[in-house]
């Protein structure tokens, strides 16, 4: 049993170093791509360890982290894949609802849209540009 206890004690505070040194890459990311690959790469170690310890809420955040990433990098649809799916795991039972899990999906769908609408209005902005210019 004590094995057990240190090994997951290791693996948490792993696990809080990585979440720091990611969110501070994943602030960065939102100005440098770089910065967001570092990012994702960090939250598949995450969940590596998420998956060691065993905890699948644990592992839906690291998703929802990864999920951020992809959204620094333009990747929106894959983005809002893992979303969808996190958010049907968090709240797929009442008695065993992870309610910090629940507000990061809804989060990072408000952040996901904000990107669409940003996306819409360059587009519609471009389209403007090509008619005037005609």
């Amino acid at each position: 049993m004590l094995p057990y206890l240190t090994m997951r004690l290791e693996f948490e505070d792993a696990f809080s170093w990585l979440s720091t040194l990611g969110g501070a890459y994943s602030s960065l990311g939102d100005q440098f791509h770089q910065c967001a690959s570092v990012a994702g790469r960090i939250s598949q170690q995450q969940f590596i360890l998420a998956k060691k310890i065993g905890d699948p809420y644990l592992m839906s955040r690291c998703y929802v982290f990864l999920s951020l990433s992809l959204m620094q990098r333009g990747f929106l649809k894959y983005a809002q894949f893992i979303l969808r799916k996190q958010f049907a795991f968090a709240t797929q039972r009442e008695e065993i609802t992870d309610v910090r899990l629940v507000a990061m999906c809804r989060g990072a769908w408000c952040k996901l849209q904000y990107l669409y609408e940003l996306k819409r209005q360059k587009r519609t902005f471009q389209t403007e540009l090509k008619v005037n210019e005609i």
